[in-house]
C-alpha cells in the first residue's frame, strides 16, 4: 500500500476511536489491530500499549500520546441536562457545540449557560458548560450516570490539504509512529514504543512507561498546536515537522537534537524550530523519568479553528512519518547513560564434600 494511502488507513481508523484520558481501550484495540506482528505487545497498570523490538543498540524509547479530550458528567438536572468537567487540556470555549459520544453509546451536544449582558466577551468558563441529552431526567440520569467519560465525537476529515477533526491531538503523532514502525527494518537500537495513556493530564503514561523501560534516548512524537489562523508564528503548517527546542518543563537534550538533525538531513526532510513559553506535550515526562532521558520532540505543527475542530497539513504528517523512520535507523551519538544497577549474577553456594567414610578427604 502507499504511503499516504497507509496514513489515511490509519488517521480513518485511530481518530474516531473511543480513548479519552484513563480510558483509551478502543484506541488501544486499534492500534494493536495496526501493529499485529510487528513486535511483542503489552499493556501496563495505568493503560499504556507498550511494543518492544529487541535490539543490540542503545534502549530507545519512541512515546506518542493515544488518549483524547473528554468530560467526565457531574451531575443530571431537573430538565435532562448534565453537567460536566473537561478531562484533558482543552478550553471550555473549544467544546461548545461538539457531540461528545460515551461507551455505551449514548450521545450528547455540548452547550454554554450564555451569559445575560449581550455584550459580555469573557471566555466562558467550564461551570457554564452543559450537554443537551434530549431525555427527561430519569432517562438521562440512565444514559449519562455521574462519572461517566465521553470523548468528543471525531471524525478524520480532508479539507483540500489538511487533515481536520476534535481529536487529532495524540492521534495523529500516533499514525505517524504506527507507519514508520511498521516500514521500519534494520534497527539499530532495542526499542521500546510507548503509546502513552493520559498524555491529556500531564504526561502520566508516558512518565511512568519511560520510567519502567529506563532507556538511554527518546524521542517524543506529538501534535502541537501553533495558534489560529489570524496569529503570527515562527512554525508555518505545511513547511515540515518540528523539532522542539523549548518548551513549558522540557528544553531539548544536545546529543538527541543532533540526532534529530542528522536524521533530518539525510532524510532531506526541511524542518522547523518549535520555541515556546507556553504549552506542554509528552517530551518533560519522557525528559525527567528516573535519572534523566536525553530526548527530542517531534512535532507536527496544527491550527486551532477557534472551536472544537483543529487542522494540520497532510503534507507535515508524511514528513513526520519520514522523519521518525529515519531516526529508527540513525544511530545515536556516544553520551552519557542512564544509570542503573549493574546486573548482579546470581551463583549457588558450593555444598561442602562429605568426609569419606574410613579416611581422610
Amino acid at each position: 500500500m502507499p504511503r499516504a494511502d497507509i496514513l489515511d488507513a490509519l488517521m480513518d481508523a485511530l481518530v474516531p476511536a473511543y480513548g479519552p484520558p484513563g480510558r483509551e481501550s478502543g484506541v488501544r484495540a486499534k492500534l494493536r489491530a495496526a501493529l499485529r506482528g510487528v513486535g511483542r505487545l503489552s499493556e501496563d497498570a495505568l493503560g499504556n500499549l507498550h511494543l518492544h523490538r529487541p535490539g543490540r543498540g542503545p534502549r530507545l524509547v519512541l512515546a506518542t500520546p493515544m488518549d483524547a479530550p473528554g468530560v467526565i458528567v457531574t451531575r443530571v438536572e431537573a430538565n435532562g441536562t448534565a453537567r460536566i468537567g473537561i478531562v484533558g487540556e482543552r478550553a471550555a470555549a473549544e467544546l461548545i457545540g461538539a457531540t461528545v459520544i460515551f461507551p455505551n453509546g449514548a450521545s450528547a451536544l455540548v452547550a454554554y449557560d450564555r451569559p445575560q449582558a449581550s455584550k459580555e466577551t469573557t471566555a466562558p468558563e467550564t461551570e457554564a458548560l452543559y450537554l443537551v441529552t434530549g431525555l427527561s431526567k430519569a432517562a438521562a440520569a440512565k444514559a449519562f450516570p455521574i462519572g461517566a467519560i465521553g470523548m468528543l465525537d471525531a471524525r478524520a476529515r480532508r479539507l483540500g490539504d489538511y487533515w481536520h477533526a476534535t481529536s487529532l491531538e495524540n492521534r495523529a503523532g500516533a499514525a505517524a509512529v504506527v507507519a514508520a514502525v511498521t516500514r521500519a527494518r534494520a534497527v539499530p537500537f532495542d526499542l521500546h514504543v510507548i503509546f502513552a495513556a493520559q498524555g491529556e493530564l500531564g504526561g502520566r503514561g508516558a512518565l511512568t512507561g519511560t520510567h519502567g523501560v529506563d532507556p538511554d534516548m527518546a524521542a517524543v512524537v506529538e501534535i502541537v498546536h501553533v495558534g489560529e489562523a489570524k496569529d503570527a508564528s515562527a512554525v508555518t503548517p505545511g513547511e515540515g515537522p518540528c523539532i522542539g527546542l523549548t518548551e513549558h518543563g522540557y528544553v531539548a537534550h544536545p546529543m538527541a537534537l543532533e540526532w534529530a538533525q542528522k536524521a533530518a538531513k539525510a532524510a532531506r526532510i526541511p524542518v522547523q524550530y518549535l520555541v515556546r513559553e507556553t504549552g506542554s506535550t509528552d517530551a518533560g515526562s519522557v525528559r525527567r523519568a528516573r535519572a534523566g532521558v536525553p530526548t527530542v520532540l517531534i512535532a507536527i505543527p496544527a491550527r486551532r479553528t477557534g472551536g472544537p475542530e483543529s487542522l494540520i497539513h497532510a503534507r507535515d504528517l508524511e514528513r513526520t512519518t519520514e522523519l521518525v523512520a529515519r531516526l529508527l535507523a540513525t544511530p545515536a551519538a556516544s553520551g552519557p547513560r542512564t544509570s542503573r544497577k549493574p546486573a548482579v549474577k546470581k551463583t549457588r553456594p558450593r555444598k561442602k564434600r562429605a568426609a569419606r567414610r574410613g579416611g581422610k578427604r
